[in-house]
Order: C-alpha cells, then structure tokens, then sequence
C-alpha cells in the first residue's frame, strides 16, 4: 500500500495476514501504478505482544498521544491511550532522513480481527512534518483553494479564525477547488511556491489531494466589515512561522523553516484579511486582485 501527501509518497510493507485498511480520509491520496516502486519514505509494519517505553527521557511530550526520543541513529515515536491500558499501543523508528521507518503494532492492546491503518494519525502528520524540515517545505495551519481563473489563495489562522467559514463561503462558488480548510503543505519547485491538500481536514471536511501555486496570502480576522491590509514581510514571516507545524525540538528543522517562510514572505503578496462571514469577503478579494 502506498499513499502520496505534499508530493511525498509512503510505502507501507506491512506483514502477512495483517487486516489493513485505510482511513477515509486517505482514500483519495492512495498511490497507484507499481507496488514495487520506492517510495521517497518506505515503512516496515509488523506487530508485537509486547511493547514498552525507552528508559531514556524523552526530547518532547506532547501531553497527549505522543513522545519522541531522539539519538543519533534516528527517531523514535511512542503512542499511548488511556483507552486502550496502559503502555504503548503502537511505535514508530526513522532514520535521520525520514526516508525509511519502522511500525510496531502492539496486538495485546487491539482488538483481535480489528482493521488497523498504520499511519493512523497522529503518525502520518508526524513523518510528514519531520520529513518536510529537513528542507523540503512546511506545513501550515491554513485554507488552501485555487480560484476560477487559477489564482491560489492562502488563508492562514489559528483554531476559531474562520478558515472553515471562509472555506464554506468558497464552497459555494462555481469553477472553485479547494484543498483543505485546516492543514496545507508549502514546497518550492522551480522557482515557485505550491501548496498542497492534506488528509487533515476542518469542520468543512475538505481533504483533497492536489495542488495550486500559490498567489497570495491572507491572515485571517473576523470582522464586522470586508478589509484587506498588507502586511511587510518580516511580520509576515513571523506570522505564518506562528501557525506552522515544525519540530521545535529540532534546531535544524527550525532554521529550515524559518528561512523557507522567510522566502516565502518575501515572494508572495501577505496582506491581513477582515472578513465578514458573507460572499462579500469572496467579492472583495477577487476585486483586489483584479
């Protein structure tokens, strides 16, 4: 099984008998064409009876899910769930480059004949965010939609700043493509930069494989009334680093990103959008970039 997100393709060798399936979420990001190829990241799956956390302390806690060791040979991620007992239900070990992994599912924590997906988040937004600060993009947490006459749009904000309101608004517009309304991945390719659809999708549920260059950048406030400022881009910068998912624990990571946002700043149009929640907002950016 193989799956493509941000132009990174997983390749998941899982062992015999093992009941797999996908998340519905990543139906539309599975990879077709030959099972042999390599993929840019390639994953061993097998299970375990049994699985226990490094003695070693950790170099990050999430409070949650998850906790990473970091060593020389790689990283190591280990997953809990007060649901599901104590210890880990499940592992995961990259090498420094994020391009080969290892998965171990602990059996004694799943239900016998359950369907089981590997890269069940949140390990498939953690390879792919480790993955992308090693110099190969960013992910941000933003609305990405390519308009009717190809311009792509950006909208950029935190939790409750309205991209899914502003994704519903766009929705409704004809000759519109969407990517997501939560989570989008930036690269750089020739000279340009792209932004990518991811399965990690909002309250509009808008999880779409595919991608648009991007033209303009908007920071989203909620407004009583329609207004567009720019913004310079040392601020934006900071901005868009503010809601970008980068390993902080990782020095290297963090400059990559910093420089990349910084580039990205500088080369596209940021402007802070006050937006009132009506076709309006739509109306007044299309009539700023014509």
């Amino acid at each position: 099984m193989a799956v493509e997100i941000g132009g990174i393709s997983f390749g998941l060798w899982c062992e015999r008998g093992m009941r797999v399936a996908l998340d519905p979420e990543h139906k539309s990001f599975v990879l077709s064409g030959d099972a042999s190829q390599t993929c840019d990241v390639e994953l061993d799956i097998c299970g375990t009876t049994q699985l226990s956390l490094p003695a070693a302390v950790p170099c990050f806690s999430s409070g949650g899910l998850w906790t990473a060791y970091t060593e020389p040979t790689g990283t190591q991620f280990y997953f809990s769930s007060p649901t599901l007992g104590s210890g880990p239900y499940k592992a995961a070990w990259f090498d420094p480059t994020f391009s080969r992994g290892h998965i171990v599912l602990n059996r004694s924590r799943l239900r016998t004949g359950d369907e089981i997906f590997p890269l069940e988040y949140p390990i498939d937004e953690l390879a792919m965010m480790h993955r992308l600060a090693l110099g190969e993009g960013v992910e941000l947490h933003a609305l990405g939609l390519a308009d009717r006459d190809g311009s792509g749009y950006l909208f950029v904000g935190h939790s409750g700043a309205g991209k899914s309101t502003t994704a519903r608004l766009w929705m409704a517009e004809e000759g519109v493509r969407l990517l997501s309304d939560d989570r989008i991945i930036l690269r750089k390719h020739d000279g340009n930069f792209w932004m990518y659809g991811t399965p990690w999708h909002g309250d509009a549920g808008i999880a779409s494989q595919g991608r648009a260059l991007l033209s303009s950048i908007f920071l989203l406030e909620q407004s009583p009334r329609n207004e567009i400022v720019p913004i310079a881009p040392p601020q934006a910068a900071a901005e868009l680093f503010a809601r970008a998912f980068v390993p902080h624990y990782l020095v290297d990571g963090i400059d990559f990103t910093l420089g990349f946002l910084q580039s990205v700043a500088q080369s596209v149009p940021c402007s802070t959008l006050r937006f009132t929640p009506t076709k309006s907002a739509v109306e007044a950016i299309r009539h700023a970039r014509a």
